[in-house]
């Protein structure tokens, strides 16, 4: 891992590329839970740019999620894009659906509004195909959490950028890049890592050429 002041800098670097690429977020849109928990999976799978648009399309094409719920999955997909990111997350977001409908008898989140930061991580991962860090963006972007969500792919890149010691998503990483940001800053930090742990600081032939900090990542160019 980096020191202190290295580590600063890379942060202050991502910061101020997130905003300059996604804007100032405090005043951002607020979306219902269930509206960006489809938001993030898309995002599993595609850019952020994209993920808004086949969002966007869905909610135009569907009188609800319901409606996406029990339709089939080649016309949910269909309604976002012909690539094959979208079969996948269509498959993924009918069975978050599916199993939202079968655990409330409802396709609702409004039931998150009435629980604790902590009971609505639970009840969220307690739903099929929802992960911690996907969670943790709902809570983030819906719910104002205090939240730094982090994936594998985001471990694995400030892993490499040497802003934790390893590259697991654990709750100690999750704190320790916590304090490299303010809270204020974190909804553009986790786009930040959304679009670019993936697809360039990917695990096999990373892109450093077109990573915005290659010029400080200890592995950049190599």
């Amino acid at each position: 891992m980096l020191g202190a002041k290295k580590r600063q800098k890379i942060a202050r670097t991502i910061a101020s590329v997130a905003r300059s690429r996604y804007g100032e977020l405090k005043r951002r849109k607020v979306r219902p839970p269930l509206d960006q928990m489809v938001q993030s999976i898309l995002w599993r799978y595609t850019s952020v740019r994209r993920g808004t648009r086949a969002l966007r399309e869905l909610k135009r094409t569907f009188v609800d999620w319901n409606e996406v719920r029990v339709s089939p999955v080649p016309e949910v997909a269909g309604a976002m894009s012909t690539a094959p990111w979208a079969v996948t997350s269509a498959e993924r977001i009918e069975k978050v659906l599916w199993s939202l409908f079968q655990t409330r008898n409802a396709v609702s989140l409004a039931i998150l509004s009435d629980l604790t930061p902590t009971q609505a991580r639970t009840f969220l991962q307690s739903l099929q195909e929802v992960s911690r860090d996907l969670a943790d963006e709902v809570l983030l972007f819906s719910l104002q959490g205090a939240l730094l969500p982090l994936s594998d792919e985001a471990a694995r890149m400030c892993y490499r950028l040497g802003l934790i010691r390893n590259d697991r998503a654990t709750l100690q990483n999750q704190k320790a890049l916590m304090r490299l940001w303010e809270p204020g800053l974190y909804p553009g930090v986790a786009l930040y890592f959304v679009d670019h742990a993936r697809t360039l600081c990917r695990q096999d032939n990373p892109r450093h050429k077109d990573c915005p900090v290659n010029a400080l990542c200890p592995e950049g160019g190599s």
